[in-house]
């Protein structure tokens, strides 16, 4: 766990310094990294890897998500995900289906073995997250949603904090 630095109590913070920044971001990291921990032996075992995990989830927690809006979502090249999600299709844990009068948009959609998987895999970190905003209380929880959806600019705040 990371050391936080503690400031006097009831003491407002009116500008954080670099070094609470520092700290926080490597939070967020090592944050990240545990998280994606938690999912990598199940990963290994299904040959995935974390750019699988994404798709699947962004699909699960978005059915008909298109590539458009993943693409958005994800950040990566077009090639990155066309590779994953086609490796995805391929081995029938996501399909891909026209739309009647409009072939270029191809609502995703997770099959039952993908579902599966995204479940268990969402199970294995559904545990830290609970525990995690257990103990952090309900106001912190909505104050890191906000910080969340300021920091994701590219986002719509909304969903973040939703």
């Amino acid at each position: 766990m990371i050391p936080m630095p503690q400031d006097a109590p009831g003491s407002a913070h009116l500008y954080l310094r670099e070094q609470q920044l520092r700290v926080a971001y490597e939070a967020m990291m090592q944050s990240w990294r545990d998280l994606q921990a938690d999912c990598d032996p199940a990963l290994r075992q299904a040959r995935l890897g974390p750019a699988h995990h994404r798709i699947l989830f962004l699909i699960a927690s978005h059915d008909g998500i298109t590539m458009t809006t993943l693409l958005d979502r994800l950040g990566i090249t077009k090639q990155s995900l066309s590779r994953a999600l086609g490796e995805l299709v391929e081995r029938d844990l996501v399909t891909r289906t026209a739309l009647p009068g409009d072939r270029r948009r191809k609502p995703l959609s997770l099959t039952t073995r993908g579902a599966a998987l995204e479940r268990h895999l969402f199970d294995l970190q559904r545990a830290r997250l609970t525990r995690a905003f257990r103990a952090a209380g309900v106001g912190a929880v909505d104050g890191f949603r906000k910080v969340l959806a300021g920091l994701a600019e590219s986002a719509e705040p909304a969903r973040i904090q939703s």
